[in-house]
């Protein structure tokens, strides 16, 4: 198509309006809800510029962005209202449209909002492929934008200009971490990085974060143990001319088991009552009076935490002379504390703990304000937060395994029998090191604690998703409970990953000769192969009646096929027809005992 063909095929489409409005959802994984739809634009299906990069890409060499975007939202808004959209929309804008001279803020709003959606139901994403060129003029549009309603997301972070700029400036609502970082983040520790520093970031500036781009099991299991819970990609919905999902594909909702559960920030919430801009300091001093336990009030506006009033500032006025009744009628505002820390009901205690020792260098502060979807839910105080991580480090001390420091026998009886009281299928992994003992002998305790504490991180960097749950037996034994279809694939990986880095151990000769002279149980020198690793599987689906000591025997016996095996890796499966053999052996072992 020469240059001249695009521009009036372009200019045919924004003429006629003839673009096409597609949704594609935007999930909380967490709560297995859709949060929104990012509506997208086609053009005609029998153009050459139906595709979207086409598209826009002509917009841009034609200088027609602006016009094709006026297109687009405007169909959108038709397309929406024909849909009885009843979610918010994440609609895509250049920063050259937001700029008063193309399109002032009233104009835009009425754009956006014509057919009937609100301005609290719209998310204005701003790419970040596209230059800007007037920063102060566009950061002033959007704060205006926030006024009126709209919130605001920063959309392909990481692929182009100004995202990290934008981001401190306007504070968005919103941050989408662009595809190119979240394609095959389990196979690549610099993505990993990059996305846990932008989840870092998120937290401390109270912004949601979203993944583009997510279209395997195995992406979305490693967002998920990022604590990433809002994802938008093919495994959970196409772009449809209609609003869809397909939520099948995060599986059901799971909950830890009762000795597993997280504790988080909303435990820590009492749900004191909050102040109002409206009420006065001497609302509050009376406040305080008839409530001694009281130390600190919110202050709230429309649901939304504003700051924080303290008990020892309305003292300290309060107490000098003429302190009462000059400062009695004054607002709470006036003498409240702007930099209150706010934190989200399902930050973890680490998470809240991190905050507050970062948010002040001198002072630790003693209260801090817990939200749910940013409305306030009550106030937590840091002597119980330290008080419960405290408690629950010793619990978790008291149960671990004293060198890996993962959970121990006590808590893999629990984890046992939780997974076999709840209709779930999972897998049960027994994993042993091979010939462990000639290595310790002949290399040293020392390199072998190294080698079982190396075993156990590649274990929980593998198995990291929600589903997941890796404990260490003792010695050189661990076992892994995981609900991924994948469980076989990974198992082959962590096999592989150690086996080569306990063999890069080895002085050279041993590893040239690949065996290792040491001596026997019996007390007799005799060679043995190098070190490998043995993974028994097995997968009990949910109509297996099985017993904790049931499951261990065939764990064990699973694990003692897959010695025998040259792959060192046997899987037995467990169902309604099957499971009466494996039960006669557990039975058999048992009986035995």
């Amino acid at each position: 198509m020469t240059s001249g063909d695009q521009a009036r095929e372009l200019q045919r489409i924004i003429d006629g309006q003839l673009v096409t409005t597609l949704f594609q959802p935007i999930v909380d994984c967490q709560r297995r809800i859709v949060v929104g739809y990012e509506v997208l634009t086609r053009g005609p299906s029998d153009s050459p510029l139906h595709a979207a990069p086409a598209l826009f890409q002509a917009g841009e060499q034609c200088g027609q962005v602006e016009a094709l975007e006026r297109v687009c939202l405007h169909q959108a808004g038709r397309t929406c209202l024909r849909n009885g959209m009843n979610q918010p929309v994440f609609v895509n804008v250049s920063p050259g449209l937001l700029l008063p001279e193309n399109l002032s803020e009233q104009r835009l709003e009425d754009l956006l909002t014509a057919h009937g959606i609100r301005p609290t139901e719209v998310v204005i994403e701003l790419s970040e492929r596209y230059p800007v060129v007037d920063a102060d003029a566009l950061k002033t549009s959007l704060l205006s934008l926030k006024k009126r309603g709209f919130q605001i997301a920063i959309d392909d972070l990481g692929s182009g200009y100004s995202g990290l700029k934008l981001w401190h400036e306007i504070q968005p609502d919103y941050v989408k971490v662009d595809r190119h970082f979240i394609s095959d983040i389990h196979k690549d520790l610099v993505k990993k990085e990059f996305v846990r520093s932008v989840v870092n970031l998120c937290e401390r500036l109270g912004c949601k974060l979203i993944a583009e781009g997510v279209e395997t099991e195995a992406e979305l299991s490693l967002l998920r143990s990022m604590g990433i819970n809002l994802i938008q990609g093919f495994l959970v919905g196409r772009p449809n001319p209609f609003p869809a999902a397909v939520l099948d594909a995060i599986g059901p909702a799971f909950e830890r088991p009762r000795h597993e559960r997280v504790i988080n920030a909303g435990l820590l919430s009492q749900p004191i009552e909050p102040l109002s801009p409206n009420n006065t300091l001497g609302d509050a001093w009376r406040r305080l009076q008839t409530e001694p336990s009281i130390f600190a009030l919110p202050v709230v506006d429309t649901g939304r935490p504003v700051g924080l009033l303290h008990k020892w500032r309305v003292m300290e006025v309060f107490s000098s002379t003429y302190g009462r009744a000059l400062n009695e009628k004054k607002s709470v505002t006036t003498l409240m504390a702007h930099d209150a820390l706010v934190v989200g009901r399902d930050e973890s205690l680490e998470a809240v703990s991190q905050s507050l020792l970062e948010d002040d260098l001198y002072y630790l502060k003693q209260h801090f304000v817990v939200t749910e979807n940013d409305l306030y839910l009550g106030l937590g105080s840091t002597r119980t937060l330290l008080k419960m991580m405290t408690r629950q480090r010793v619990d978790r001390a008291r149960h671990a395994n004293p060198l890996s420091q993962l959970p121990g026998n006590v808590m893999i009886q629990q984890e046992s029998e939780w997974r076999l009281q709840h209709a779930r299928p999972f897998s049960c992994v027994y994993f042993d090191i091979n010939h462990f003992k000639p290595f310790n002998d002949v290399l040293g305790y020392s390199l072998g604690d190294e080698l079982i504490l190396s075993l156990a991180q590649h274990l929980t960097d593998a198995f990291c998703a929600p589903t997941d749950w890796v404990g260490h037996i003792g010695g050189d034994d661990f076992v892994v409970f995981s609900c991924s279809q994948h469980v076989v694939e990974i198992c082959r990986e962590v096999q592989a990953r150690f086996e080569a880095e306990a063999r890069s151990r080895y002085p050279a000769n041993i590893r040239d000769a690949r065996k290792v002279t040491a001596v026997d149980r019996d007390g007799a020198l005799k060679e043995f192969p190098l070190i490998s690793l043995s993974a028994g599987i097995v997968h009990v689906d949910n109509e297996s009646e099985l017993s904790i000591s049931g499951l261990a025997s065939i764990s064990t016996e699973a694990k003692g096929k897959a010695k025998l095996k040259a792959d060192r890796l046997h899987v037995t499966r467990l169902n309604q027809s099957g499971i009466s053999e494996n039960l006669a052996f557990a039975n058999k072992l048992a009986g035995s005992a």
